[in-house]
């Protein structure tokens, strides 16, 4: 039996005027499949112990965080992803209920971009990987990558 991924697409509930500016203002749209015709789709789920934690808690991981100094201890999710936001074009989808049921994913993320700009969506994801720029990444749990061409006409898909 095929599995089907469920979800949503919600209002961005972290997001103050600033983040918006920096991270949506200037977001890519999707466009054609001649001129975007890669696109990804990772499934992932947060452990239970990132929805124990309060809201404003899990806010925290997105930003960069500082030292006494102002040197950046932590890139955040937001400047780890910075630099897909003018050549990516993405969407996630959300869990009806969050967290999700145990057989579900709380997010499905979408992405579609250029052949040249592949490198940077591989180069996005293993920043927000990497614990030491993204520790927010220790609370997720990924489901398989998918990659696939998007085509201009169905009948392109089987030529």
């Amino acid at each position: 039996m095929p599995r089907v991924l469920r979800g949503v697409v919600r209002p961005t509930i972290y997001t103050g005027n600033a983040m918006h500016d920096f991270a949506y203002a200037h977001q890519v749209v999707q466009q054609s499949g001649r001129a975007m015709p890669n696109a990804f789709l990772i499934p992932m789920s947060k452990t239970p112990e990132w929805w124990a934690k309060d809201w404003m808690e899990r806010h925290t991981y997105f930003l960069p965080r500082y030292d006494a100094q102002g040197q950046i201890v932590h890139e955040g999710h937001a400047l780890a992803a910075a630099a897909g936001i003018p050549s990516i074009m993405r969407r996630t989808y959300k869990s009806e209920v969050q967290p999700a049921p145990e057989e579900a994913y709380d997010f499905v993320n979408y992405f579609e971009c250029a052949d040249a700009d592949v490198p940077t969506l591989e180069a996005v994801v293993a920043a927000l990987r990497d614990l030491k720029k993204n520790p927010e990444w220790t609370f997720v749990r990924e489901g398989p990558m998918w990659r696939g061409r998007r085509v201009p006409a169905w009948r392109e898909l089987f030529a």
